[in-house]
């Protein structure tokens, strides 16, 4: 039994050393990789909204529009922000005025850590209601992913009058059973597994799904921003007390505008019967996009495309 015990004691303490080393080595490389600042990035626009500077792309004029309204694409969870779109926005650009936003946190918006009201839908919604405001733009089209997709719910909700069609991808609207508690451990821990998972670490979800090799990934381009990481786990622990996202749900159906969802069919995030939970609380038509994961626009992007531009054409 001694002898097992001892066996034990060295395997703990070499997990022990491991993790150490794991936790030192990731947060070391968080400070040497986290150094560049949003505004050498000078293609868009910063707005200063409630304090924190937003950044903004658009393609087209946002004031022309030839339907009279722009498209506006909210990102998700990531924070690539208005990049994670690219390249695909092009193949919308071709009919429609596109408005990408960075939210709060994400892209090369702010890297805020609070307070926690700052991230809340409401909060998110009316921040694409003032940069609305600063273009110009009185009404628009709306396109929102994941979480994306319930920032878009919150603002039709909050601001019916300004939306004019909206579309739902693989959104993020009820709840999940993805557990935030790990990405607030203290000691160095949560922050090495949040940068490891949603950051910008070599096998994170940014990584793995990039739509070209991590070295000439664009979307990464955004991870490098100084905070990001600590933004991200700012905005986890933000989101596992907000209230606003737990009442969307019950909300969901009161939105007037038109809708539609699109989802793909083979989405391990969130799964598929939330899509269909989704159009029968908006009574909207669903499109399930086969062959494509939680990001249908990445795997399919041609159908995808044609699939939201004959919706926002059609009568």
């Amino acid at each position: 039994m001694k002898k097992i015990a001892k066996i034990l004691t060295a395997v703990a303490a070499v997990c022990l050393i491991a993790a150490v080393g794991f936790i030192g080595d990731t947060n070391l490389r968080i400070a040497h990789i986290e150094v560049a600042s949003p505004q050498s990035e000078d293609t868009g626009r910063f707005i200063e909204v409630a304090g924190q500077r937003l950044y903004v792309s658009t393609m087209g004029s946002a004031a022309t529009d030839p339907t009279g309204a722009p498209l506006l694409l909210v990102h998700g969870f990531i924070p690539a922000g208005h990049l994670a779109w690219l390249p695909w926005a092009g193949s919308l650009a071709v009919q429609r005025s596109l408005i990408l936003p960075d939210l709060l946190g994400f892209g090369y918006s702010a890297r805020a850590i609070g307070p926690p009201e700052a991230f809340s839908l409401k909060a998110r919604a009316a921040s694409l209601a003032s940069i609305l405001d600063t273009l110009g733009v009185p009404q628009v089209d709306v396109v929102g992913a994941s979480y994306g997709g319930a920032v878009a719910a919150q603002f039709a909700l909050d601001y019916p009058a300004r939306v004019r069609r909206l579309v739902f991808m693989d959104a993020a609207i009820f709840p999940q059973n993805n557990s935030l508690a790990l990405m607030s451990l203290p000691l160095g821990i949560g922050r090495a597994l949040t940068w490891h998972t949603v950051g910008g670490g070599p096998y994170g979800y940014i990584a793995r799904n990039c739509p070209s090799k991590p070295a000439d990934c664009v979307w990464l381009r955004a991870t490098r921003v100084s905070g990001t990481t600590d933004a991200l786990q700012a905005m986890l622990a933000a989101r596992s007390k907000a209230t606003d996202e737990s009442a969307l749900p019950s909300e969901i159906g009161q939105i007037t505008a038109k809708s539609l969802v699109i989802w793909g069919g083979e989405d391990a995030l969130v799964p598929v019967g939330d899509g269909d939970r989704l159009a029968r609380a908006l009574k909207s038509n669903i499109a399930i996009i086969s062959g494509a994961g939680h990001l249908p626009y990445l795997q399919q992007p041609d159908r995808v495309a044609a699939r939201i531009l004959d919706f926002m054409q059609s009568r």
